[in-house]
């Protein structure tokens, strides 16, 4: 009996306190990870291209510039070519919003009417103060951020972040392959190569799954960008490209995307057509999505359910904010590697 191997020994108590202290810092410093995270998925998606262009014999570090310069050429052409039409949009939708307020707060308060609620008075009340502070947001919160210190300060953290992301990408892409050799030293040789193929793994299922889902994300922009602006719909351009980002998340565009199309189709024609058009474009465009443009570049390659897509992605994001919601995906396909690993270890 006296041979038989601790299960608790302290250096293993000591390894479990130590990974319990770094996910409380990694929850605590989530605003942090943000362009952390941002720039190993950048970094993980341009690596095939760097890997390509190496093979090429072309000097690691010129490798991964290239693509970077072209990426920020790119970016720099598409916001010089679409900033004039969303800097009018947005002009235009300002100017118009406390009009849109006003008839906000005109419709609340007749449908108040109509129910006659015992807490009408009250809840007209409330609704007149948060829509007048409604109104006023945008330019009070913008002087606010200007006038203060910490506003100041959040600011300039924002544009440091922002200039950072490019910078540990190419730190990043540029020790790729030191980096993944650091990391199986730590693995004791005994688990090396179980670890190497479910890390393999895991990278067989995000690889394709977060290109496949940007591929998607390009394609549905342009397409609700086309339909917002047939139909006419305040913030076409602006709209239109947040609702293609939002399909690479499940259901996303229904639950937050199409409210606020609605809305917005109804503030600013106050009729049913155009609010039933811009229905249309949803009820054309997502479910012409789902049967011919997600089966042929998705398919089913990471093997996640929608709804634990969806929970990973609002689990993460109550706890590490936008860090969270990036990480989510490749963290529940993480969960999933490491579930079929103790299946075959265990039930098989």
């Amino acid at each position: 009996m006296d041979n038989q191997p601790q299960i608790l020994t302290w250096k293993r108590i000591w390894l479990i306190l130590i990974l319990i202290a770094a996910i409380w810092l990694l929850v605590s410093a989530r605003a942090a990870l943000v362009p952390l995270a941002a720039s190993f998925i950048l970094a993980y998606l341009l690596q095939p291209l760097v890997d390509k262009l190496e093979r090429w014999k072309i000097p690691r570090p010129l490798a991964v510039l290239i693509p970077l310069l072209g990426l920020g050429v790119g970016l720099f052409i598409l916001w010089v070519s679409i900033s004039p039409v969303v800097q009018e949009q947005v002009r235009a939708f300002a100017k118009k919003l406390p009009d849109y307020i006003n008839l906000t707060q005109s419709w609340l308060i007749a449908t108040l009417d109509r129910f006659d609620l015992p807490q009408t008075a009250e809840l007209k009340k409330y609704f007149t103060e948060n829509l007048s502070l409604l109104g006023q947001f945008p330019v009070t919160a913008f002087r606010f951020l200007l006038r203060t210190t910490s506003g100041l300060f959040s600011i300039a953290i924002g544009m440091i972040y922002l200039v950072l992301i490019p910078v540990m990408t190419f730190y990043i892409l540029r020790d790729w392959k030191e980096l993944w050799a650091g990391f199986f030293a730590y693995v004791h040789r005994d688990y090396r190569i179980e670890v190497e193929k479910r890390v393999f793994r895991l990278d067989e299922l995000l690889g394709s799954f977060i290109k496949g889902q940007l591929l998607i994300a390009f394609i549905l922009s342009a397409l609700y960008v086309l339909g917002f602006f047939i139909v006419d719909m305040p913030l076409w351009l602006v709209m239109g490209i947040f609702t293609g980002i939002a399909c690479m998340f499940p259901y996303v565009e229904w639950i937050i995307a199409l409210p606020v199309a609605l809305l917005l189709s109804a503030l600013a024609h106050q009729d049913w057509l155009h609010p039933l058009a811009t229905l249309a474009v949803f009820g054309i465009i997502s479910p012409a999505a789902g049967v011919f443009l997600v089966p042929r570049i998705l398919g089913n390659r990471i093997g996640l359910h929608p709804v634990v897509v969806l929970a990973s992605i609002m689990i993460g994001g109550e706890l590490m904010g936008f860090a969270g919601i990036l990480l989510a995906v490749p963290l529940a396909a993480a969960i999933k590697v490491g579930l079929e690993a103790i299946s075959d270890y265990y039930l098989t």
